[in-house]
């Protein structure tokens, strides 16, 4: 892992910003983990070079890092954690509906129950889990985009409101990630 956060960026995410905030948000977790690590040992400045090269992948070029405290960069470290996981969260849900939206008639292979979403037939339901599930995966890969680019701005220390909306974000998602762990 290290090694794929020293690559430049051309090297890593050459299809524009979306992919990029894929990439960024794929590594908040990782990365967040380390930064906790970090703050434990004292080592700020190792974290301030990480989050500098993990912003690399979400702007393309080198960004601007606060100097924080120990406790700032615990913190950060935690939130950009919360936020990885529900990352990548979203990132299965994405991966999910993919598989079982447009996809579906691939994998489903038994017979199509009346209550199934477009059924009795199977090309009722095949387009009925394919109409549901391509605004979903639009909707997903925009909140990823959005994630990254909070968590940018957490890390920037730009603007006051990010941090406020930065934690209610994460007591909001994982929320959400509870109630979804609960039904299942």
């Amino acid at each position: 892992m290290a090694q794929t956060l020293t690559k430049p960026v051309a090297d890593v995410c050459k299809h524009g910003i979306q992919w990029r905030s894929v990439v960024y948000d794929a590594l908040l977790l990782p990365v967040g983990v380390l930064t906790l690590a970090d703050a434990i040992g004292d080592e700020r400045e190792t974290a301030a070079r990480r989050w500098r090269r993990l912003g690399e992948y979400r702007v393309g070029s080198g960004s601007v890092v606060q100097p924080m405290t120990n406790a700032q960069v615990f913190g950060y470290g935690l939130l950009s954690a919360v936020l990885g996981l529900v990352s990548l969260f979203l990132l299965f849900l994405t991966v999910l509906a993919v598989v079982r939206g447009p996809f579906w008639g691939f994998v489903e292979h038994g017979p199509v129950q009346p209550g199934t979403w477009g059924g009795p037939s199977r090309a009722g339901a095949w387009i009925a889990h394919g109409l549901i599930a391509v605004p979903c995966i639009v909707m997903f890969l925009f909140v990823l985009r959005g994630i990254a680019a909070l968590q940018a701005l957490l890390v920037q220390g730009t603007h006051k409101w990010v941090l406020p909306a930065t934690i209610m974000l994460a007591a909001g998602a994982l929320a959400f990630f509870w109630a979804w762990l609960q039904q299942v």
